[in-house]
């Protein structure tokens, strides 16, 4: 491939898990080592970001980090032979005068996608936030990640804005081929949704090896392993585990339908594109 492949996703959409595929399938379809999973999960940590830049991001305000990523991210683009995890929209962040991964590094992206009444209450979980406060976020359309100081954050400033404007973002763009995949989908027909993951990015393993690398990386197995060996990429300083129940339309008996209703007015128009009104 020509430029960077990236598997870009809302956080708590099933980055990580599609991630954990890709390992698998790079090993034959073996359990994948969770704490292994490849090259730095995203070009947005923090480390990666201090080293390439020779430079301490902390001392950094977030409007001049958005206008050197796109400078970082052609500096190593050839140095990543694996997908790259994005939370980022595809968008001009304020302060920016292009996307943190330009489009002439791109060579294609797949872009993972879940209801986002799921979403809401997985990022509680993850994020250790009130119910209101996610689903506020989640329509805040200068909503960004890696925010707070660079001694409480392994990750540097990502705008994400609201969870429809990120979908839009992707979806809407023509300078790049994508490949939606959804995580409900991701559960009831696995072997159908990571194939065709695979064979956008231009796999050859058999079919036989991807059914493999699906049962060695499926939802169960991450967990056990999690319980087992933790994970390194937890948010730092909680305590949640970071792989969860791993199911859909738990929102129907974990939401107030008050809650459920806000976020089908925030985001009807791009939920009902994916199927999920």
């Amino acid at each position: 491939m020509s430029g960077v492949v990236l598997l870009a996703s809302y956080p708590k959409s099933g980055n990580t898990w599609t991630r954990a595929f890709l390992a698998s399938l790079d090993s034959g379809g073996s359990i994948p080592d969770i704490n292994a999973l490849g090259p730095p999960a995203s070009l947005s940590s923090r480390a990666v970001c201090d080293l390439v830049l020779d430079e301490d991001t902390g001392d950094l305000s977030n409007a001049e980090i958005a206008r050197v990523r796109p400078w970082i991210s052609r500096r190593v683009a050839g140095e990543f032979a694996a997908p790259v995890k994005a939370h980022d929209a595809w968008l001009v962040p304020p302060g920016a005068t292009e996307p943190p991964f330009p489009a002439d590094i791109i060579d294609r992206a797949i872009l993972i996608v879940r209801d986002p009444r799921d979403v809401a209450l997985s990022c509680v979980h993850h994020f250790g936030k009130p119910l209101a406060r996610i689903v506020d976020d989640m329509a805040d359309p200068d909503f960004a990640l890696g925010t707070s100081g660079k001694h409480s954050n392994r990750q540097i400033y990502q705008f994400v804005s609201t969870w429809s404007g990120h979908v839009r973002s992707w979806l809407d763009q023509s300078d790049f081929p994508v490949r939606l995949i959804r995580y409900e989908d991701m559960i009831t027909d696995p072997v159908a949704s990571f194939t065709a993951a695979a064979r956008f990015l231009g796999r050859k393993e058999d079919d036989a090896t991807i059914a493999r690398a699906v049962e060695s990386s499926s939802f169960d197995v991450l967990v056990r392993q999690e319980t087992r060996d933790g994970f390194a990429e937890r948010l730092g300083g909680s305590n949640a585990p970071f792989f969860r129940s791993g199911r859909a339309g738990g929102w129907r008996e974990a939401m107030p339908g008050t809650v459920a209703a806000r976020i089908a007015d925030d985001h009807g128009a791009t939920m009902r594109r994916l199927g999920y009104l």
